[in-house]
């Protein structure tokens, strides 16, 4: 393979752009002062994980194992964080000739690589992962490491308002370092309790006297830019976190606050959101290939509409976010309707409603539809307002995207119906329905393979005769003692061809419309994309059972 000078040709060589393209970066670079990759990832061009594939190739650095989600206990004492930092690295374990593995998004120079080696007194290898990874793993196992205890021995200092911002960073970042997508702050009778949501299960973490309640949820609302004086009515507002009295250096995050009056005294619920723009890749979300290609396939549909169904929690947003992140163009115009705005995507036009205002989602779509848009994006149909408006703009040339709280996918045409909205106008707009849960990953860091049992088998309905292995977790530091650590997606696909029209128009339930997908589409049920991820050691049986269970 020839040896490109520039990155840029190398893409250009492998067809990712064109010259024109090309030269389009470039000017961009100049301009910005970023990575060419980076501005190319911007642009659309291409992933991060194609990226990271790329540079692997030009660069040759292999890349990351995808299964590996830990590092070596104690390696990230190997050298100072700052100079870690500096170097965009992690130090992420020990080679088999016992070098330095450094966890890299792209060149590292030089100078900085041999200081690192004489640092850590041996040779040093970089491995290549996403620039997204690298930060997460960088927040997560610098925030491990720096002491979120919280201590209340000092009343003097507890009863100060500088104790209440620190009490609040703490928590915050106990919260990350554990991976929380919320924290509870719950006033009791005598007490003050913090609890965490991780991986959708909500942790107690801390209890606290109750003397402190009031503060703390005063600190929240400062920062949320809410009345604190006013504790009798509900209150929504958000804020964006970065640590300011600790010496710890992570990115920040974005907080949506809700606070609302209780027996005793206020409950803050803080929802940790992702920072702005951060990539959500739909290749990421643990969809099977086939089915993940026929979903990019509905989603270049020029009109019609996309649902993406499920109960709260179960990802749709994330499903949605990704699926813009896809189509996003500068040829394309995006507009999204949103009850919050939960992330902002460069290249949208997002609206949110606001029901004091009186901006509900039908008024908005209807004003949408006058900016001369290609996609829609629709957060959720709730009514038969919003229903109409779609249907109207599904089948006058445009693409919508939406969810419903329906369990499975075949239950979204009577769904539909049970709305208001007439078959033939469900037949005629509806192109494809994605149905998803979202189950724990089992902890690559204390997990081990055991056999099956059969009751396990027999719960899954799966025969005796077939009978395999099974990845637990027994519980460590890293998975909060819980075996599990993160979530993915599971997923069903219904794909809206003639045969499925004509039963919709024939009202048929959702228990005909999918015994007739599985028996002549091959549709496969959220059940068994779950198993299959049991089998691979994703999940566990336990969690498939929690989800799918009607």
């Amino acid at each position: 393979m020839a040896r490109f000078d520039k990155f840029g040709e190398f893409l250009l060589e492998k067809n990712v752009v064109t010259r024109k393209a090309l030269s389009g970066l470039l000017a961009s670079q100049r301009l910005v002062r970023e990575k060419i990759g980076t501005i190319a990832v911007k642009e659309g061009f291409l992933t991060e994980e194609e990226l990271a594939g790329y540079l692997s190739e030009f660069l040759g650095i292999p890349l990351l194992n995808h299964e590996v989600e830990i590092i070596e206990k104690g390696i990230i004492k190997t050298i100072p964080k700052k100079i870690a930092l500096k170097a965009e690295v992690l130090p992420v374990g020990t080679g088999e000739k016992g070098e330095l593995l450094l966890l890299c998004a792209g060149p590292v120079q030089m100078a900085l690589l041999q200081n690192i080696s004489r640092l850590a007194n041996r040779q040093v290898k970089l491995v290549l992962t996403t620039s997204t990874k690298l930060k997460k793993m960088q927040n997560l196992f610098y925030t491990m490491e720096y002491d979120t205890s919280i201590s209340l021995n000092d009343r003097i200092e507890v009863e100060s308002i500088g104790f209440a911002i620190e009490l609040l960073e703490k928590i915050m970042l106990r919260a990350i370092n554990k991976g929380a997508s919320d924290i509870h702050v719950e006033p009791g009778m005598d007490e003050l309790v913090i609890r965490f949501r991780v991986d959708g299960m909500l942790i107690k973490t801390e209890t606290l006297p109750y003397d402190l309640c009031s503060k703390l949820i005063s600190r929240i609302k400062v920062m949320a830019g809410l009345d604190i004086a006013e504790r009798r009515k509900p209150q929504d507002g958000a804020f964006y976190f970065k640590p300011q009295t600790l010496d710890v250096d992570i990115e920040g995050v974005n907080v949506r606050v809700s606070v609302i009056p209780a027996a005793h005294g206020e409950k803050a619920v803080l929802r940790l959101l992702p920072p702005h723009d951060e990539a959500i890749h739909l290749d990421s979300l643990g969809m099977q290939p086939e089915l993940l290609e026929s979903f990019k396939k509905y989603l270049r549909s020029p009109h019609g509409i996309v649902l993406v169904t499920g109960p709260t929690g179960s990802g749709k947003s994330t499903t949605l976010y990704g699926s813009m992140q896809r189509l996003r163009s500068e040829t394309t115009n995006i507009t999204t309707i949103e009850d919050p705005v939960e992330l902002t995507i460069r290249g949208l036009t997002q609206t949110q409603v606001d029901s004091g205002e009186n901006i509900t989602f039908a008024k908005a779509m209807r004003a949408i539809l006058r900016q001369d848009p290609d996609i829609i994006m629709v957060g959720e149909i709730r009514d038969i307002d919003t229903l109409r408006v779609s249907l109207q703009a599904a089948i006058t040339g445009h693409l919508v995207l939406s969810t419903l709280h329906t369990n499975d996918a075949p239950s979204a045409f009577s769904r539909l119906m049970d709305m208001g909205a007439e078959p033939f106008l469900v037949a005629a707009s509806v192109r494809a329905v994605l149905a998803q849960r979202l189950v724990r990953v089992v902890c690559s860091y204390c997990s081990e393979w055991t056999d099956i049992s059969d009751a396990e088998l027999s719960m899954l309905g799966i025969k005796c005769t077939e009978r395999f292995k099974v990845r637990r977790g027994k519980g460590c530091d890293f998975c909060n003692n819980k075996g599990y650590r993160g979530r993915i997606g599971i997923y069903e696909l219904l794909c809206v061809d003639d045969a499925i029209k004509k039963m919709v128009m024939e009202k048929a339930n959702f228990e005909e419309i999918r015994t007739f997908a599985r028996k002549e589409k091959g549709f496969k049920t959220l059940r068994e994309d779950g198993i299959s991820k049991v089998r691979k050691g994703i999940t566990t049986p336990e969690e498939i059972m929690r989800v799918t269970m009607e």
